[in-house]
């Protein structure tokens, strides 16, 4: 070996390969290497791939090399690594040498495995170097390497199948390729019809030689096995002509129905179809996939891994198929839907869901739009022949039949896809598809209605729907009721029925309708129901039909948003059923949240097509839904109003642009309306006529919502004049609300809507108009006047830049006069400008408090201090939504100045220096923010200081990461607040120590560990406000992350005991849960069912929870109860599943109860709407069953368990008193204290004195007046002694046995000893000893019945 001595290139890579391995092998192939690189020094030669080839070659070549084993095996592999390296030239020129030498080696240690794989590497690099037009020479060593690729070793019959691929892939393109190809096709001749000739000599065979007979099919199995093996490698590198003979070989192997054998044929196949590199013609591909799907043999349904392996097989096929030549794929496409869609309803879950995806990605890859044109071509036509689509579409629509009712939701998520696919394109083609899952349908509806239960319940009908729900977004709404239509007014004319059911799955599902379509048939519709309901509702015996025409109305006005979503007739449409709609509006006050709805969201929509598309004028200057999201904060404020998708590639511009000009053309008609509506609605319902404003206000025109805003500010002004002189309202002035404050809140309310389309100069008069109510003490203008300004500040960053200095003094003015209920909107507002302070180009403020030397900096940081103190004084405010308000705030807030400042790269040298008399901002933004909450703790108030600390801990619980650094100076300052009188403080402290534990890494609360509990523990003996037990959660939780023995080690002497109790409850609940574990799972550690019942936690994937500062700390039995909740649920569900495999093992679903004795029409369409119904039923039983074992809740919502299995003991005993007449026990319901011990369970007389006595109200003997030994035996009742026949005995010297009492006739039992089964010879004779005594006893009582039978004749 070389030593010490550096080795570069391929030696080194060997080298570093080997050196450090202990295998005897790999010391050898370094001693051969060393040895090696000595001869090439010694020839002056440079260790080049060229130089070490030729050293090893000549050195193999020796007779004595080849010799052993070992040292040809590392020459081997010292040559494989160079080989890859050596230039094809010099192989060609020294190839026959070469591959003479390989093979002596590969014959000679043809047991060596080692040896053997090393020179089969070597061999396949060589082959590979052949000359392109001299085939000859590599013949024999390919052949060597394909009779290898099938030898019973595994690891060398892998090595062989790869220098195949090596030496395929390196002939790809060459006129040597079609010889490697034919060599290939030679073995596998021999090969693979070895199974089947085996099989035939078998059955040919004589019972002598069966055994013989068997052995060489197994054998032939094997090798078979292992040369599809190396089909499914090197199959796709073959020549084309090869391809046919050699998939009519694996063709063959199917009838063998060889599990095995057939799921590798099946793969090799598979690559055979698949593979974009082969070179098969669409013709032969075409041709080999219909001979694979005319393979019945193949398609065994009880093998699932053959089933998969084969719907892959035709899935990859067709699709390769399709990019080869179309119009094949489309002929041959239908075959493969007929093979694949009975296996939907397998009993396989996976094999229905894999062939569920398979036929899903067949319509998404191979029905083109050629095919569907054709097929609908050729049906307007009246062609006889089926095209191949419409062939397609039949055979789905038959999966929707009773025959495959086991897999209808496969085959229903097939049906969606379908559908979707023929778009409106192919809808006449989907008539049929369409009547299926309407029967569906509506048969789960029928179930809906009798069984008072949701729809969404039946798993079927919900796919079903959805199924239905991608016909009508693909095909449109019209195409579907065309097929289906409503038939509500045949309907209520008693001649037709009604399909109901279809109007929300409208209104679900339309997307990109025609407006017109809606005017022109719902419409009208709508328009009769509403006569028609008003018509009924004048007689006094049609109130039912007047409200079912009137609910039936009021859905179809609903579909009106669903035909407005990206409707692209909008400018046609609007402008001709504009003014009916203006008129139900205003007549109609039912309908106008409908008809808002409906109108934000095309002016929404086509807003955002506009802004899309780079469109800036005309689209107003702020988000609209910027109002929507401010009023949903209020609870009492709702709106129906959805906020656009994603803009469709059909919206172009061009669309947008017209119906954006109709819109804005009836502007004028439609905001009076608006208007008028608002305010004379109440307060709560403003929600939906503000979206539908503020929507229409962005695309107004500029005079026109002038206009509009003008009369609203006047009107707000008039209000307040009006209230200032005391002067009462009259005429308009008493519209939007009783009081001066309601009319205030509605008109500003009403300005705040058209905000969005406002510029500059409208925005400063709504802003002037708003800021007296800023100082009102009135709430509810006080709350409206800030909801307006935070909507200024959130959405006008130009106007809030350029009365920066103006909206500072506002807010820092009304810090005192600020309002609870205000306090939301308020910090929203300190929010905007806050971040514009700290921004780098914020604009210039000045203050009166300020130092007049003071600099712009100063100023700012000033402002945004006082205002950061306001927030964290809000995280303790009583209205709980300004408390999660504040906490919401803090949180962002420091996300964006994190964002805007973020902190510098790790400081060094002389950067560390300057550190001091950097900017705040030298270490971010979030350290900034930091700060100024850290100043808080040094307050004058305890209130103060305590909001800190709350601040704080929800800043550390966000970015505990990011502040890691500050927290040795945090905690330290933190913890000394603990020995403070204040309890506020420390109960926010615990809080803070809390949250400090569960978010810091574990070293750093290691650390810092020994302080903590110093602090924490100060207060465990502390009971008021739950401190004591506050500190006990605090200790677990560092228990439960540090582990006990770590704080054990830092814990005071006199407090060791609350962490050996908190051990011991830890132990004591893990012991409890593994035993009610083990207990539900009947043994078994493991739930069959849910797995384990526990949640992990971790920090990064918790959330805040804001009750860490409550008094509520029970955590542990918080914990209890949601696991043992969990628990429960698990059991439900184990329980559930069992019934449904009962439910199956019986039979399936079933069929109704009106079919059990007729027979069933399997091709009537209504078929399938009973048998969903059925199923449906069926499923609310279930569910109802399921709901039965929940427990009960009392008047008081407290949980009533029922003891079940006393209950069940109960009934049992119960039960034996109302036994058949030929029960066991009639011989003794008359004895004395008989009724008693069976109602109590006895079974027997055993227990009949003592129950006797109970009755009687005092103990039988050996009994107690406490109970407490009730049970105890006595020798009346001593074991087995109640049935010897001793009660039976005549008294008072008398001889024979008595009636007596019992009235039945003398008996005597021998008692079941549970000794007679001990192995104990000494146990067994003390069993019998009863045995002989009973035996005894009979012989001596019939000697004495025989002597005094003869004596009385």
């Amino acid at each position: 070996m070389m030593g010490d001595a550096p080795v570069e290139g391929v030696a080194g890579e060997i080298y570093a390969k080997h050196r450090n391995s202990t295998q005897p092998e790999s010391h050898q192939v370094c001693a051969i290497l060393g040895a090696v690189l000595e001869v090439v020094q010694a020839e002056g030669l440079q260790p080049t791939p060229t130089t070490l080839f030729a050293a090893l070659m000549s050195s193999l070549e020796k007779s004595e090399t080849q010799a052993s084993a070992q040292v040809a095996g590392a020459m081997c592999t010292v040559l494989a690594s160079v080989l890859g390296r050596v230039p094809a030239q010099i192989l060609r020129s020294r190839f026959n040498a070469s591959v003479q030498i390989m093979q002596s080696i590969v014959e000679q240690n043809d047991q060596q495995a080692g040896t053997l794989r090393a020179a089969l590497a070597c061999l396949s690099y060589i082959t590979a170097a052949v000359n392109p037009t001299e085939w000859a020479p590599a013949l024999r060593p390919f052949t060597l390497l394909l009779r290898y690729s099938t030898d019973a070793r595994p690891k060398v019959r892998k090595r062989a199948q790869y220098s195949l691929v090596d030496v395929l892939a390196a002939l790809q393109g060459t006129p040597a390729l079609q010889g490697a190809s034919d060599a290939v096709l030679k073995v596998c001749e021999i090969i693979l019809p070895g199974p089947e000739a085996a099989a035939r000599a078998a059955a040919a065979a004589s019972n002598k030689k069966r055994n013989e007979a068997e052995a060489a099919i197994a054998d032939a199995v094997s090798r078979a096995l292992h040369m599809l093996g190396s089909l499914k490698q090197i199959v796709s590198l073959l020549a084309g002509n090869v391809v046919g003979p050699l998939s009519k070989m694996l063709l063959k192997l199917y009838v063998l129905r060889q599990p095995m054998l057939s799921r590798s044929t099946t793969d090799c196949l598979e690559m055979l179809c698949s593979s974009k590199n082969l070179h098969l013609g669409s013709a032969a591909l075409g041709e080999l996939l219909q001979q694979v799907l005319q393979q019945e043999a193949a398609w065994d349904r009880k093998d699932t891994d053959l089933m998969l392996a084969l719907t892959s097989l035709i899935e990859s096929g067709f699709t390769r198929l399709h990019e080869l030549d179309a119009s094949a794929c489309a002929l041959r496409l239908p075959q493969a839907f007929h093979s694949l869609l009975p296996q939907l309803c397998a009993e396989q879950e996976g094999v229905r869901f894999g062939t569920q995806q398979a036929l899903k990605n067949l319509i998404h890859d191979c029905l083109d739009e050629g095919m569907v044109n054709t097929a609908v071509s050729r049906g307007s036509m009246g062609s006889s022949a089926m095209p191949p689509a419409h062939n397609i579409v039949v055979a789905v629509a038959n999966t929707l039949t009773v025959r495959y009712q086991d897999g209808w939701i496969n085959a229903l998520s097939v049906a969606g896809e379908l559908l979707e696919k023929l778009g409106s394109d192919g809808a006449p083609l989907a008539e049929g598809l369409l009547l299926r899952l309407g029967e569906m349908c509506a048969g789960a509806s029928d179930a809906a209605e009798e069984e008072n239960m949701d729809e969404g319940s039946n798993k079927v009908a919900l796919a079903a729907q959805n199924a239905l729900g991608q016909a009508i977004r693909a095909m449109g709404p019209q195409a579907v009721l065309q097929v289906l239509p409503l038939g509500l007014v045949e309907a209520l004319e008693g001649k037709g029925e009604a399909r109901t059911w279809l109007i929300p799955l409208l209104r679900q599902h339309v997307q990109g309708a025609h407006l017109a379509y809606w005017g022109s048939e719902l419409l009208p519709l709508a328009r009769a129901l509403g006569s028609r309901a008003a018509l009924a509702h004048q007689s006094p015996g049609r109130q039912v039909e007047a409200q079912q025409c009137r609910a039936l109305e009021l859905q179809l006005w609903n579909t009106l948003q669903s035909f407005c979503s990206w409707a692209l007739d909008t400018s046609t449409a609007f402008r001709s059923y504009a003014k009916g709609i203006g008129t139900a509006f205003e007549k109609r006050q039912d309908l106008r949240v409908i008809i808002c709805n409906a109108l934000a969201t095309l002016c929404l929509q086509n807003r955002k097509a506009l802004k899309a598309a780079g469109v800036t004028e005309g689209v107003g200057y702020s988000d609209p839904s910027g109002i929507q999201q401010s009023n949903a904060d209020d609870e009492e404020e709702q709106s129906d109003v959805v906020l656009p998708s994603e803009v469709p590639s059909h919206y172009d511009l061009q669309t947008a642009q017209a119906n954006t000009q109709v819109l804005k053309d009836f502007a004028k008609n439609w905001l009076p309306l608006l208007f008028n509506a608002f305010i004379a609605t109440d307060s709560q319902e403003h929600n939906s006529y503000g979206s539908a404003i503020a929507a229409y206000a962005t695309i107004a025109d500029a005079a026109t919502l002038s206009h509009f805003f003008r009369e609203v500010i006047k009107r707000l002004l008039k209000v307040g004049e009006d209230e200032a002189a005391g002067v009462p309202a009259i005429g308009v002035a008493r519209e939007g609300g009783a009081t001066p404050t309601a009319r205030k809140c509605t008109y500003m309310e009403l300005a705040l809507c058209l905000a969005p389309g406002l510029d500059v100069n409208g925005v400063s008069i709504l802003y002037k108009a708003a800021k007296p109510s800023l100082q009102e003490r009135d709430q509810a203008a006080q709350k409206k006047a800030y909801k307006l300004v935070a909507y200024i500040c959130e959405h006008r960053p130009d106007f809030l830049r350029t009365h920066c200095q103006d909206m500072t003094d506002c807010l820092l003015a009304g810090v005192v006069t600020s309002m609870s209920a205000a306090k939301r909107y308020r910090l929203r507002c300190l929010k905007a400008l806050i971040l514009l302070l700290q921004s780098n180009d914020a604009p210039e403020i000045h203050m009166a408090q300020t130092l007049q030397d003071a600099g712009q900096t100063e100023t700012r940081q000033q402002v945004v201090g006082s205002m950061v103190s306001e927030i964290i004084l809000c995280v303790k405010e009583v209205n709980q939504k300004t408390r999660t308000a504040a906490y919401e705030l803090l949180v962002s807030l420091a996300r964006a100045m994190h964002e805007q400042h973020p902190p510098p790269l790790p400081a060094t040298g002389q950067d560390m220096d300057m550190e001091a008399s950097d900017s705040m901002h030298s270490r971010g933004g979030l350290h900034t923010l930091f700060s100024m909450v850290l100043g808080g703790l040094v307050a004058a108030t305890p209130h103060m200081v305590a909001a800190t600390v709350m601040a704080l801990a929800r800043l550390l619980y966000e970015f505990a990461g990011p502040l890691e650094y500050m927290v040795d100076d945090l905690l330290p300052a933190v913890l000394a607040l603990l020995r403070t009188k204040s309890r506020e403080v420390v109960k926010a402290v615990l809080g803070f120590v809390k949250v400090a534990a569960m978010r810091l890494p574990v070293p750093v609360v290691t650390v810092h560990l020994k302080a903590i509990l110093d602090g924490i523990l100060l207060w465990s003996a502390d009971t008021k406000n739950q401190f004591k037990l506050k500190v006990r959660v605090v200790v677990e939780r560092l228990a439960r992350r540090l582990g006990y023995d770590a704080v054990a080690e830092n814990i005071p002497e006199e407090h060791r005991k609350l962490l050996t109790h908190i051990r011991k409850e830890k132990t004591r609940k893990l012991r409890e849960d593994k035993a009610e574990k083990m207990e539900m799972d009947g043994g078994d550690a493991k739930s069959k069912f849910g797995g384990s019942t526990k949640r992990g936690r971790t920090a990064g994937g918790s959330e805040w929870d804001s009750q860490v500062f409550s008094d509520d700390e029970a955590e542990a039995d918080v914990r209890t109860k949601l696991g043992d909740a969990t628990l429960s649920g698990a059991t439900r569900n184990a329980r559930t599943a069992g019934k449904s495999a009962k439910s199956m093992a019986r039979g399936g679903k079933g069929l109704p109860r009106e079919m059990e004795g007729n027979p069933l029409d399997l091709l009537d369409a209504g078929t399938s709407r009973k048998m969903v119904k059925h199923a449906a039923a069926r499923g609310a039983a279930a569910a109802s069953a399921e709901e039965e074992d929940d427990f009960e809740h009392g008047d008081d919502g407290k949980i009533i368990v029922q003891d079940e299995e006393a209950q069940g003991k109960k009934r049992r005993r119960n039960s034996h008193l109302d036994d058949s007449d030929d029960s066991d026990f009639d011989d003794i319901r008359h004895v004395h204290g008989a009724k008693a011990a069976l109602r109590e369970g006895a079974g027997s007389i055993r227990y009949a004195a003592t129950e006797g006595a109970k009755s009687r109200g005092r103990s039988s003997a050996g009994g107690s007046v406490g109970g407490r030994s009730m049970g105890a035996r006595t020798s009346a009742t001593a074991k087995g002694s109640q049935h010897s026949g001793d009660r039976f005995k005549a008294r008072k010297g008398a001889k024979g046995d008595t009636k007596g009492a019992s009235k039945v006739e003398p008996y005597a039992y021998w008692p079941l000893d549970r000794k007679m089964l001990n192995r104990r010879a000494g146990k067994q004779a003390a069993a019998k000893k009863g045995l002989e005594r009973v035996v005894k006893a009979a012989k001596t009582g019939a000697v004495k019945g025989h002597k005094a039978k003869r004596r009385r004749t």
